[in-house]
């Protein structure tokens, strides 16, 4: 333990080529006999978590990923529960690498995270399986069902999940999952489900889109002026002219630079 408690010595060191100099210690934590430090490492690793602390919490799960391999997953997805770290930081890419190279591990953990009685573990749970089922070839019916969740953050994460690529395990039953989740009580899922919502051009998701520009949350109204992008037809600029003079700033300046875009036909 002497030389991570020197590595770890006051915390995570801050500051210029920070990252540099723990990915030295990380390197020779990379061997077998590592593997003792996982408790220790764990315990940092949510100290971190519940100290809002998310630099030391990257730099901790990319020890811990460096160090125990497969057996850090399902710290690495307790983790990912407070902040999935979407913007791309070593936290979830460390996170991603142990997903493709431990497949059944991490499938039988995430179908437990997706059966988690916590929201924010089923939340994860739907984002691990997105990324590693590809196409929703296997895991599809499992996420589709969870567009009738109770916790509206997990609904939004399936509109979300069903406009990748993984719809395509059920293209006519995503399309109406997502529909459906364009008119929900809560204003993330529409959102979500109007943003997915925007490659699938026939006429009866334009009509849909359309009822939705006089949604009452903003941001809905938003990205429906984005999902309108391109469509031809009066009804479709009719709906964005009506956005063009939208009270919010942001739903005025979208529904404007989408208006001069070309239609397709």
């Amino acid at each position: 333990m002497s030389e991570l408690d020197v590595g770890l010595a006051g915390g995570i060191e801050r500051g210029h080529g920070a990252h540099r100099r723990f990915e030295s210690l990380v390197e020779r934590l990379r061997t077998p006999a590592a593997a003792f430090l996982r408790l220790e490492l764990e315990r940092r690793l949510a100290d971190h978590v519940e100290a809002n602390d998310s630099f030391a919490r990257d730099q901790i799960a990319h020890a811990l990923a460096g160090a125990c391999g497969e057996a850090a997953l399902p710290a690495l997805l307790r983790a990912s529960v407070r902040d999935r770290n979407d913007d791309g930081d070593t936290l979830q890419l460390d996170l991603l690498e142990l997903l493709s190279a431990w497949p059944e591990t991490a499938h039988h953990l995430l179908l437990g995270c997706v059966a988690s009685r916590d929201p924010g573990t089923r939340r994860v749970g739907i984002w691990g399986l997105s990324v590693t089922d590809f196409g929703g070839a296997k895991y599809f019916e499992l996420v589709a069902d969870a567009a009738s969740d109770p916790d509206s953050g997990v609904r939004a994460d399936v509109m979300s999940t069903l406009g990748s690529i993984f719809g395509v395990g059920d293209p006519p039953r995503a399309r109406v999952l997502l529909m459906a989740g364009a008119c929900d009580a809560d204003p993330e899922v529409r959102r979500a489900a109007v943003q997915a919502l925007g490659p699938a051009h026939d006429q009866t998701v334009t009509d849909l889109l359309v009822t939705r520009t006089e949604d009452t949350d903003h941001w809905v109204r938003f990205w429906v002026a984005w999902s309108l992008a391109r469509r031809p037809g009066p009804a479709v600029r009719t709906a964005l002219e009506r956005l063009a003079g939208d009270e919010d700033n942001d739903v005025r300046e979208a529904a404007r630079t989408v208006l001069e875009l070309p239609t397709t036909t």
